[in-house]
């Protein structure tokens, strides 16, 4: 007869061997005899069975199907009353796993969503400037409430009745981007809430992978959205952060027609550089206080790209549904 255990904590993982590596290193099991670690082999080439055999882990392989299906999958097989699903480049902080264990024993909880903490676990100015994004767009933005609205894909605990009723993560999203949102506006009469005071390091893409990313991201958010399978999550994504991240494109245009056009009025394209300005001030404020002031010039550029790519994705996304909507 299987054990059952109090919880199970199930990783999807395709190829990243150092991430996982750096992930169980940080689980600490020291008297946890009632939670067990399930690694879902998402078809890694090689293998990971033999570089990871030193962990107390149970190891599953499966062909390459996405995360959504190895989550459910690392579901089936596990007999916790809750299930904690984490990416393969996360890192726990110490004493996560014993101040959770008894956090879940103390309340009762239907779905709880973990924020990533404001420093990255990469040494590298393009993922940290991800870090503070993501810190000042959750967890500032929810400062003094629990409410989020939206699972945070990578690290959000339920409840085993909660989660099956549920059907869990939708398995037609092959690869990792918007299954969080889909799962989020499905589950729109369950209250989600936040972990509060806990948090995940995560490891953010660095340099132009950062930005590659963030373009395949905001297609297929674009094209959720328009397909009515997600919606706004009130924090990362609204209405307001759309317009705003819509300026440096709207100043690359302009600037393609003033270089075409010498009667196109400069003060023009100051137009977008004022809106995205203006409409980025208290995300500028919060890097001042937390960095040195050339860094500050840095993160204000890299934040202009990356909403750069956000804005081409999203017209990515948006000629995908339109011809997805012609031929079908």
């Amino acid at each position: 007869m299987n054990k059952k255990f109090f919880l199970s904590i199930i990783i999807p993982v395709f190829n990243n061997l150092n991430h996982v590596l750096d992930l169980l290193k940080s689980i600490d099991m020291t008297n946890l005899k009632n939670t067990e670690v399930i690694i879902i082999d998402d078809g890694s080439k090689p293998k990971l069975k033999k570089k990871l055999k030193k962990f107390k882990i149970k190891y599953k392989y499966i062909k390459n199907l996405g995360p959504s299906y190895a989550r459910n999958f690392g579901a089936k097989v596990s007999s916790g009353k809750f299930l904690l699903f984490l990416d393969s480049d996360l890192v726990l902080p110490k004493n996560f796993l014993k101040r959770l264990n008894n956090f879940l024993k103390k309340k009762k909880i239907k779905i709880r969503t973990i924020p990533y903490g404001i420093i990255s676990n990469i040494d590298d100015i393009f993922s940290q400037y991800k870090a503070f994004f993501d810190y000042f767009n959750v967890c500032l933005k929810l400062k003094g409430s629990k409410e989020t609205g939206y699972i945070i894909g990578s690290s959000c605990v339920f409840s085993r009745k909660i989660f099956f009723k549920s059907k869990g993560w939708n398995q037609n999203i092959k690869t990792p981007s918007i299954e969080h949102e889909e799962f989020t506006k499905r589950l729109e009469r369950i209250k989600i809430t936040r972990l509060k005071n806990f948090y995940v390091e995560h490891k953010f893409p660095v340099g132009i992978s950062l930005f590659k990313k963030i373009f395949f991201r905001s297609k297929n958010w674009v094209f959720s959205k328009l397909s009515g399978r997600i919606k706004f999550s009130g924090l990362t994504t609204t209405k307001t952060s759309g317009f705003f991240s819509l300026q440096p494109l709207l100043f690359f245009i302009l600037l393609l027609i003033f270089s075409m056009n010498e009667n196109f009025s400069t003060f023009i394209l100051l137009i977008p550089l004022i809106f995205f300005v203006f409409g980025n001030l208290n995300f500028f404020y919060f890097l001042y206080k937390k960095t040195r002031l050339n860094d500050l010039i840095k993160y204000i550029l890299i934040h202009f790209f990356f909403c750069l790519f956000v804005s081409l994705g999203a017209l990515a996304g948006l000629f995908k549904y339109s011809f997805y909507r012609i031929f079908n």
